[in-house]
């Protein structure tokens, strides 16, 4: 194991963890450091109004953090998550290449992005030097992924990635273009790809109750 945490102290989790404030990318959400609570050994990413937006292009905020220190290639990367019981929110566990040491490639791996009421979503997408995305959409049946934490992981090693969903295998391809280290991040927000939201978010959150991360020793 060479990085884990259970949220159980404010502490660690300020050594480990930066909460990042971010304007909404494609979504109609702003990302608050505010939003982001720890309490009972559980990370929260609250979802609320934006009352600062009077355009109301970015009506909701959310919550979003990234690892401070921490970044690896190559590895198992596993999550405990609850989504937000909410339609129309991204839940997301990802990993990006960093600037000091990916070069020309920048790539992204989406351990998953959930939505509501059972989507999960795996991807592993280069932005540059030229786009390629490869991604699966799983729906577990009789599963509402709000009811209950759920395990996502994603093995990635030099030749290709495996993503799992309650350690069950759902998705294989070959590593074409991610070789050098990544930070992790954790996020959420309201946005159109995630579906159609009902206006109103407040009170709801995304919970994760622990993090792991392994090196292969081979």
């Amino acid at each position: 194991m060479s990085f884990n945490d259970d949220f159980t102290e404010e502490a660690g989790f300020n050594q480990r963890w930066l909460k990042v404030n971010d304007s909404g990318g494609e979504t109609k959400s702003v990302r608050l450091p505010g939003n982001v609570d720890l309490s009972g050994g559980v990370l929260s990413l609250n979802l609320g109004s934006n009352t600062n937006d009077a355009t109301r292009k970015r009506p909701f905020t959310g919550g979003y953090v990234r690892s401070r220190d921490f970044r690896q290639c190559y590895g198992y990367f596993e999550c405990e998550m609850r989504i937000a019981d909410e339609p129309g929110v991204n839940n997301a566990f990802w990993l990006t290449s960093v600037p000091e040491t990916e070069g020309d490639t920048h790539f992204e791996l989406d351990v998953v992005e959930a939505k509501y009421p059972n989507v999960v979503q795996v991807t592993a997408r280069r932005w540059r030097p030229d786009r390629e995305v490869l991604s699966r959409t799983y729906r577990p049946r009789g599963t509402r992924l709000a009811d209950a934490y759920h395990r996502y992981g994603m093995l990635w090693n030099e030749s290709q990635f495996q993503f799992f969903f309650d350690d069950r295998t759902i998705y294989e391809v070959p590593n074409t273009f991610a070789h050098t280290p990544a930070v992790l991040l954790f996020s959420n927000a309201v946005a159109s790809f995630a579906g159609k939201d009902d206006g109103d978010v407040n009170g709801a959150a995304t919970a994760i109750r622990n993090v792991r991360v392994f090196q292969s020793t081979q």
